[in-house]
């Protein structure tokens, strides 16, 4: 009996997917490992931090990062992953962070892809912790997005189409946010005025009910051009809506993008690089009916690789401030909604080390300046990671 039935259900599988019949499945393992040590003339090196994933100890486990690929023939794929790292305490938390599949090479040139996963908005949301080209995050995606940033737990329906000179791709989604509980929070070292004024991340209480909470739909297009062989410009413009924590509170997001790119040996591997490019963002916040606000951030950047061992990074960050909803005194003002503005210099040199055809490993030397509204810090950061097998499906 039990026979027939996984036989009616292979058949019926195989009658809605017939190309499943001569499959080849196969399973990737991917791993990714992320230590930082350094120090700065702040009196708290947590008090910097604006992504969860930027350093906020002397020393620490930014991510130790095991995840799958998953691969049926070309036409479904999928990805999970688990990211271990050290809190502000010194312990050792994990959390899921992504788990999806996808549906490829369907008509039109269209994809579908269901599950949790890092959204595809902006130029950094959707790369993980050992894709960045820092030690730690732009400002922009976790000011904006969130301080892991922007998860959803939804569907995304993909187009892209190829021309002569380049490719245009349209993604859109609709789900839920994926709200993390804030591991880096030393919330019991804290005074009772901290806690009732700022998060450890220099924002003032509300700022958090600003990031999307439940249902929210993304936007999202990106063009490439090729001018020549050696020079390359992308260009992407994102848009988000949806559910704050405020109450009948709502988002709205917009950021552009722009990426320009020269390559010595053009559309060959090899050889220096030099990019440069810039992302800006707006977000309007309403946080009570008929109060609104809204603020905006920039980062610039420029890149020089010198060949597959060396890459120097040059990036400007800034998030400009803003204070909406005053409800306290002159003296003693509280906001309901509210972000502190500030400015970042950062320059990096990164040594990379090819173990072998699978196996990565990074050293990577950056300086931080910071100007903050009681003054400017200095920081240095010595990172290395570490990472195994192929490229994740995204």
């Amino acid at each position: 009996m039990q026979k027939t039935a996984q036989a009616i259900s292979r058949t019926s599988f195989l009658l809605l997917f017939p190309m499943a019949a001569s499959a080849e499945f196969r399973i990737e393992p991917t791993l990714h490992f992320s230590a930082v040590g350094g120090t700065t003339s702040a009196d708290s090196i947590s008090e910097l931090a604006a992504h969860a994933h930027d350093p906020i100890d002397e020393f620490g486990i930014q991510g130790l990062d095991a995840g799958v690929n998953l691969h049926l023939d070309d036409w479904l794929k999928g990805f999970v992953n688990i990211n271990a790292f050290t809190d502000a305490a010194g312990d050792l938390d994990a959390e899921w962070e992504e788990g999806f599949l996808k549906f490829t090479d369907l008509p039109y040139g269209l994809e579908v892809r269901g599950g949790r996963f890092l959204n595809r908005f902006g130029a950094q949301n959707n790369r993980h912790l050992h894709a960045w080209n820092f030690v730690d995050s732009n400002f922009s995606t976790s000011t904006f997005l969130g301080e892991e940033g922007l998860y959803t737990e939804g569907g995304e329906l993909s187009w892209a189409t190829d021309f002569d000179s380049g490719f245009f791709s349209l993604t859109g989604s609709f789900g839920n946010a994926v709200v993390h509980d804030h591991h880096g929070e030393e919330e019991e070292d804290h005074d009772e005025d901290e806690e009732e004024h700022e998060d450890e991340h220099g924002h003032e209480k509300g700022a958090e009910d600003a990031y999307f909470s439940d249902t929210f739909w993304t936007v999202r297009a990106l063009a490439g051009f090729n001018q020549d062989d050696f020079n390359q410009h992308r260009f992407g413009l994102s848009l988000a809506k949806g559910d704050n924590a405020y109450a009948d509170g709502e988002s709205e997001v917009f950021s552009a993008d722009y990426v320009y790119t020269w390559r010595e040996n053009g559309l060959e591997s090899g050889g220096q690089s030099i990019s440069a490019g810039a992302e800006f963002f707006h977000r309007n916040v309403t946080y009570e009916a008929g109060e609104d606000a809204s603020h905006t951030g920039l980062m610039l950047f420029a890149a020089y690789e010198l060949n597959e061992k060396w890459r120097f990074d040059l990036r400007y960050d800034r998030i400009n401030e803003v204070e909406a909803g005053l409800h306290g005194t002159v003296m003693e003002p509280e906001y309901e909604f509210a972000v502190h503005g500030r400015e970042r210099y950062s320059l990096a040199a990164t040594r990379s080390i090819q173990l072998s055809e699978d196996s990565l490993a990074r050293l990577r030397l950056q300086y931080n300046h910071d100007k903050l509204e009681e003054g400017s810090e200095d920081s240095i950061w010595l990172q290395f990671s570490y990472d195994f097998g192929p490229g994740e499906v995204r």
